[in-house]
């Protein structure tokens, strides 16, 4: 793997984490009961106070040009998602 490969991976790894760990802290909020904190390992404050807010009220396009303008998108690895209109659930690809 290149060296900008695997920078691109770490960031996007990172950024699944934490926007995993905020959808963690609202289920907890919406169930306090039924939940737990999740660990959180020092640091982060930016992916928690500037990264996060930001994702959660850019629109669902802007997100899209961003992963494909840093080609973090499956796309740029060979795959290519299914055809279907806006608004139209996935469904997977027919069986050969």
């Amino acid at each position: 793997m290149s060296g900008l490969a695997s920078a691109q991976q770490r960031l996007r790894e990172r950024a699944e984490h934490h926007l995993r760990l905020a959808a963690m802290d609202d289920l907890r909020s919406s169930h306090p009961q039924a939940t737990t904190a999740p660990y959180r390992p020092r640091g982060g404050w930016f992916w928690r106070g500037v990264f996060v807010p930001l994702y959660r009220r850019l629109p669902w396009d802007a997100k899209q040009r961003a992963m494909r303008a840093l080609h973090m998108t499956a796309e740029g690895h060979g795959w290519t998602p299914p055809e279907r209109r806006p608004g139209e659930p996935w469904r997977p690809p027919p069986q050969p």
